[in-house]
Parts: C-alpha cells; structure tokens; sequence
C-alpha cells in the first residue's frame, strides 16, 4: 500500500514538474537607508533553484553601501550572510565553504555562512556552491547585508 501511494505521489510531482515552465534561479535585491550617514546598504541574493545532476546548485550574494557624503564613504567593516531551506520530502541542504581570500574571511554555519570585510571596502560578496539531498524540489536562500560606520549598524534581509 504504501509503495503504491508513493508512486501516485511521485508520478503526480513528475507531471506538475513537466507540465509548469520551470524556474532555474531566483534572485532578490532589498536597499534600505540612513538620513544620519547619507548611505544605503542593499542586500543581493541569486541562488539556483533547480539544481544540476549532481544535486548541487550555485549561489551568489552580495552586501553594497552606498554614502553620498564623503565623510562617510566607506564603513568600517561590512557583511554579507545566507542561510537556505530545502524544499521538498525529507529534503536538506549542506554548504561547505571553498573559498579563501587574502581580503576577508568566510565561515562554514551549518546551512549557511559569512563573507566579512573590514578594509575599507564598500562590498561584500561571495559566490559558492550548495548541495542538496533527499526528494528536494528547490531551494531557497536567505541574504543579510550588515555594515557598521561612525557608532550606526545598519542591516537588511532579503530571501
């Protein structure tokens, strides 16, 4: 009985997945701002819904600060995170932190992680890979841009 019901399950997930025109990537983008330091900070986030052959997908995301007074043109330091969700039967994702530069430093958080910069620089962004397992059908990803300048932490979320 319960072969049967997942098959049914199955063939019915397999026709909707043949039947809707697919989605391969998502991407969202949310800017908030300062009155006190004349600055924006935007929050980027592209991750690839629908993952390749061998379940992984990729995924880039970005921090931005912007400051149209020059005595607050660059801050402190600034910081991009994400975390994903799996979505789908049993489904999970894994990320595993590859990367190394000599201008900042990223960390593996279970699901998720982060990109720092305390340079100087007005970006922070980070490109990578993300695996998934079990029956999972998408993914989605949750992006965090924070920075910090003259005693003010400015941050904002986009998923």
């Amino acid at each position: 009985m319960k072969k049967k019901l997942f098959a049914c399950v199955l063939a019915v997930v397999l026709a909707c997945l043949s039947i809707c025109s697919p989605i391969y990537a998502g991407s969202s983008s949310r800017t908030i701002s300062n009155d006190s330091l004349s600055a924006t900070l935007t929050a980027n986030g592209w991750v690839q819904t629908l993952f390749d052959l061998d379940n992984s997908g990729e995924f880039q995301v970005s921090a931005v600060y912007k400051s149209t007074n020059s005595e607050f043109a660059n801050p402190e330091w600034i910081k991009v995170s994400w975390d994903f969700r799996a979505y789908g039967i049993k489904a999970s994702v894994k990320y595993k932190c590859v990367t190394v530069s000599a201008e900042g430093m990223g960390s593996d958080a279970g699901s998720g992680g982060y990109w720092i910069n305390s340079n100087g620089a007005r970006t922070a962004w980070y490109r990578g890979r993300v695996n998934a397992y079990g029956l999972c059908f998408g993914i989605g990803m949750t992006t965090t841009a924070t920075c910090f300048k003259a005693g003010v932490i400015m941050s904002t979320s986009v998923r």
